[in-house]
C-alpha cells in the first residue's frame, strides 16, 4: 500500500510540473505567399500547402531527414530567412532584358542552403517562373547502378537515359500546367529515327512525354528543352529560374560511373552535365540562375573549406563568373530559439531546458539542431 501511495504521489507530481510548463509557441508569419515575404517575417515560420509541395518536390527538392519530419508533424514549415530574402528581392528588381543574373548559395554543410533554395523555388513557382530544376546533382554521379551508354550525337560523351528520363519527369510535373498555359512549341524538326520526328510547332509537353516514353532519346531531349526554353525567353514568351543543387559536383575530378564497355567516366564527360553547365550560362535574358555549393557534393578528399572557389575549383569559378554569392550562414540566436520553440510547439523536443549545451553542440547548424532534438 505504501508503495502504491508512493507511485501516487510521483504521478501527480509529474502532472502538477507538466501543468505549469506552458509549451512555447514558434513564431509564424501569416504571409503563405513568398512574395510578400519582408524582413518583418525574418526569422519566422511560414507553411506550404500539401498541394505546392506535391507540385514542386514530390519527385526532390527537399532533404530527406527534412521531408520525414514534415511527415511527422504533418506540416511544412519553412524558416524565412535573410539569404533567400535577398535572392527573392534581387529576382523582384531584376531587369529582365538583360543577361540573366546568377546567384549562388554557399556555407557550411547543414547551414539550410537547399531549404532556402526550396523558399526561393516557392517564390518562382508563384510568380510563373519555368523551373528548370536540378535537384541533387550527386546523384546523377554516384552510385555504379546506372546504365551509361556512349552518346549517338554528342561524340565523345557519355548518356545516362534512365537518370535523363527521370528528371524529364519531374519537369514535367513541376511545369505541366504552366508551359500548356502559355503554348510554347518547337522551332524546328527533330529527326530521332526512320519512324520518329518531332515536327515544327510541337508543344513543349510533348517533346518531354517523347523523352520519358524513349529513355533512349531522354538526354538529347533534355537538352533539346533546354534550348527552346532559352530561346523563348530571349523571344519575350516565358520566364525561367534555372536551380542547381550540389553544383559543384559538376566539377568533380570523377565518379562511380562505368560505361557498358567498362570506361569510368568523369562529369565533363557526361551529356546531362554538359546540359547542366549550359543552362547556368548567362548567354539567354527573361530569367535568373540560383545554385548551391556544398562540401558534402564534393568528393571526400575535398570537403575542407565550403567557400566556392575551393569547392568548384578555378574552371568551375570562371564558368559563373561573374555572380553574386550568398553566404548562408548558421542560424542567428533569434532563429536559434525559434527553431527549438517550433520543436517544443510540436512535442518533438520534450526535455526542457539544455538551450546553452544544444547551442554548443550543434553550432547553431540548423541540421544539427534537426538531429540533435530528434534524439533527446
Amino acid at each position: 500500500m505504501r508503495a502504491y501511495r508512493r507511485v501516487c504521489n510521483y504521478a501527480t507530481a509529474a502532472i502538477k510540473q507538466e501543468a505549469q510548463y506552458q509549451i512555447p509557441t514558434a513564431a509564424r508569419t501569416d504571409k503563405t505567399n513568398p512574395a510578400d515575404h519582408d524582413h518583418h517575417d525574418e526569422s519566422k515560420f511560414y507553411t506550404i500547402d500539401p498541394k505546392t509541395i506535391t507540385s514542386l518536390f514530390q519527385m526532390g527538392g527537399l532533404p530527406k531527414p527534412f521531408t520525414e519530419q514534415t511527415q511527422m508533424f504533418a506540416e511544412t514549415a519553412l524558416m524565412v530567412r535573410k539569404p533567400a530574402l535577398e535572392v527573392i528581392r534581387g529576382l523582384k528588381l531584376a531587369d529582365y532584358q538583360k543577361p540573366v543574373i546568377r546567384y549562388l548559395l554557399y556555407g557550411q554543410t547543414g547551414s539550410g542552403k537547399s531549404l532556402s533554395l526550396a523558399h526561393i523555388l516557392h517564390y518562382a513557382h508563384n510568380s510563373k517562373f519555368i523551373l528548370y530544376h536540378i535537384p541533387y546533382v550527386p546523384i546523377w554521379l554516384k552510385y555504379d547502378r546506372k546504365e551509361v551508354n556512349w552518346s549517338t550525337t554528342k561524340n565523345g560523351l557519355a548518356d545516362i537515359p534512365l537518370i535523363a528520363a527521370q528528371w524529364l519527369k519531374h519537369f514535367k510535373h513541376q511545369n505541366e500546367v504552366l508551359l500548356n498555359e502559355l503554348n510554347l512549341t518547337t522551332s524546328q524538326d527533330y529527326v530521332w529515327s526512320i519512324r520518329e520526328t518531332t515536327p515544327k510547332g510541337t508543344i513543349l509537353n510533348e517533346l518531354i512525354t517523347h523523352g520519358i516514353n524513349r529513355a533512349k532519346y531522354a538526354c538529347d531531349c533534355m537538352d533539346i528543352l533546354l534550348n527552346e526554353l532559352k530561346a523563348h525567353c530571349s523571344n519575350n514568351k516565358c520566364k525561367m529560374l534555372v536551380a542547381v543543387d550540389g553544383f559543384n559536383a559538376f566539377f568533380n575530378e570523377k565518379t562511380d560511373l562505368k560505361t557498358e564497355d567498362r570506361v569510368r567516366v568523369t562529369p565533363q564527360q557526361i551529356s546531362m552535365v554538359q546540359t547542366g553547365l549550359s543552362a547556368v550560362l548567362s548567354d539567354w535574358n527573361n530569367g535568373a540562375v540560383v545554385m548551391v555549393t556544398s562540401p558534402r557534393a564534393a568528393l571526400n578528399t575535398k570537403r575542407e573549406s565550403h567557400l566556392p572557389i575551393y569547392l568548384c575549383g578555378r574552371q568551375g569559378f570562371e564558368h559563373i563568373d561573374p555572380f553574386i554569392p550568398v553566404m548562408v550562414p548558421e542560424l542567428t540566436t533569434t532563429e536559434f530559439n525559434n527553431m527549438l520553440d517550433y520543436y517544443e510547439e510540436k512535442r518533438w523536443l520534450q526535455k526542457t531546458g539544455g538551450r546553452k549545451e544544444l547551442e554548443f553542440l550543434t553550432s547553431r547548424l540548423p541540421a544539427e539542431l534537426m538531429a540533435r532534438c530528434a534524439s533527446l
